[in-house]
């Protein structure tokens, strides 16, 4: 479905817009004819130096990024994306794991990619607009135009084979290599497209990080519709890059959400005021929405939708429609594709089967039979509830749910919304205490400590007995978080 799509779109739209970069204080086209024949380019090389082998790619959100992804996924290889923030040690470990044979790279981590390389034995590195690279590329650029026939001469690659395997980007486990299929992120492309509008001619973003699946499943979803996207290396220029590219709509973690409510609150009364036009809507994804965000961007005259999925579910499991009315802080509904189900065990745990669900975990089976049983439903470790309009609504993780010594359960993410609405906090989180097993709380926030603590004293007097907190831990300053914008935990 991708490969057939892009393929249209050379033949038939060559020359509109599949990119839009920076230049100076322009922004700067780039046409689905150059964006098909560089894909046709890299999955020569790949076809010719390292056929079907496993290709990590690491960098900063870019054009080159995108093109080396769809040339594995064209080509028969496998991409690896790397978070480029974690160490050379760890990202050799992961490498090796895998078993990559060769890194792409952007210039800003050129050193990085080098010290991976002296950990990883015979790992081949290229560098986007390198010297050494440019070389295979003006050989296969010859090769291509001495055989006149590319990638896009042939049929589409198998859809069931594994196409990437993206690490979880888990707050507290160890992550683990998630085999994704092409019909994976085809069915995130296929669902997303019917719950939310786009079309030919609409401006948004490349701004999620591509190392994580949400941005990679995002970025094909919009490249599907014809959605020209602007190229947002770094995410504190958010609002730049809204004013810059003319976005109509965006995918978001919530914490970008907030970045960019703050920046747009900060230069009007609305997003239409402070851009000179409207933000049509927004998409959150990745970590939970907190009502506070959700209210601010409403305010704005924003529509925000929600969505949900995990790394093994390509992203897939929920999303909301624009058409439907809000429903703050829920999950969207359920898939509307028939082939993707979704339920809840008895147990209170959301399941789904179906295409969007991965391969398993390479190389570890057992943890796959874990996560995937034997009627091929995935278990996501999520308690939650779907509604008789299918909306689902996430109550928290299976694994945080704090068990007092009385017997009782608590969801610390209910707890934590609570603390959320209070005036000042900014960010919060609780467990249960390791020896007293009571409710604990550690918040973030911008008003003294002793607002903080009196504020926590209030909120106590309107909870449960067993749910109140017994003790509180004023931070100096923010959780520190995962790529897809989650507070690490533990």
């Amino acid at each position: 479905m991708l490969f057939e799509t892009f393929k249209k779109y050379r033949e038939e739209r060559p020359g509109e817009a599949a990119f839009l970069v920076s230049s100076g204080d322009r922004s700067m086209p780039v046409d689905w004819r150059r964006f098909t024949d560089d894909i046709a380019t890299v999955c020569w090389i790949i076809e010719k130096y390292a056929p079907g082998a496993k290709v990590a790619i690491m960098g900063e959100n870019s054009y080159e990024w995108m093109v080396a992804h769809a040339a594995c996924l064209f080509s028969g290889a496998v991409a690896v994306p790397v978070e480029p923030a974690l160490s050379a040690d760890d990202i050799a470990k992961r490498l090796s794991f895998v078993g990559a044979s060769a890194l792409l790279h952007s210039a800003l981590y050129s050193e990085k990619a080098h010290d991976v390389a002296e950990r990883v034995p015979g790992l081949a590195t290229g560098g986007f607009g390198s010297r050494k690279t440019d070389f295979f590329i003006n050989a296969a650029v010859k090769a291509l135009g001495f055989l006149r026939k590319t990638v896009w001469h042939r049929p589409p690659p198998d859809p069931e084979r594994t196409a990437t395997m993206v690490f979880t980007s888990g707050t507290t486990s160890e992550p683990r290599a998630v085999e994704l299929s092409l019909k994976s992120i085809e069915t995130f492309v296929r669902s997303t497209s019917l719950a939310l509008p786009m079309k030919q001619g609409d401006r948004s973003l490349m701004l999620l990080p591509l190392h994580h699946i949400f941005g990679i499943a995002a970025t094909y979803t919009m490249l599907a519709n014809g959605v020209a996207l602007g190229v947002c290396p770094d995410f504190r220029r958010i609002y730049d890059a809204f004013e810059r590219f003319s976005v109509n709509f965006a995918f978001l973690v919530p914490a970008l959400a907030d970045i960019l409510a703050g920046k747009i609150e900060s230069r009007g009364k609305s997003a239409e005021e402070a851009l000179g036009q409207r933000i049509d809507w927004i998409l959150t994804g990745g970590a939970n929405i907190s009502r506070r965000t959700y209210e601010r961007l409403t305010a704005l005259g924003i529509k925000v939708v929600s969505g949900y999925g995990l790394t093994e579910t390509a992203a897939c499991f929920s999303m909301a429609r624009t058409s439907d009315e809000p429903r703050a802080c829920s999950a969207g509904r359920v898939c509307a594709l028939p082939e993707v189900e979704t339920k809840v065990s008895e147990s209170g745990e959301l399941l789904t089967r179906g295409p969007n669900v991965m391969k398993g975990y390479y190389k570890m089976p057992e943890k796959t039979a874990l996560a995937i049983d034997t009627d091929g439903w995935f278990h996501t470790g999520d308690a939650g509830r779907i509604d008789e309009d299918g909306y689902v609504w996430i109550t928290g993780r299976l694994s945080r749910t704090i068990v007092l010594s009385s017997g009782k359960k608590i969801a610390p993410e209910e707890l934590e919304e609570k603390l959320l609405a209070l005036p000042g906090v900014r960010e919060a989180v609780v467990c249960g205490d390791g020896e007293t097993r009571e409710v604990k709380a550690e918040i973030y926030a911008s008003v003294p400590d002793e607002s903080v603590l009196r504020a926590v004293a209030a909120l106590n007097a309107t909870l449960p007995v067993y749910q109140r907190i017994k003790r509180t831990i004023v931070r100096s300053e923010p959780f520190p978080r995962t790529a897809s914008g989650k507070i690490k935990l533990g």
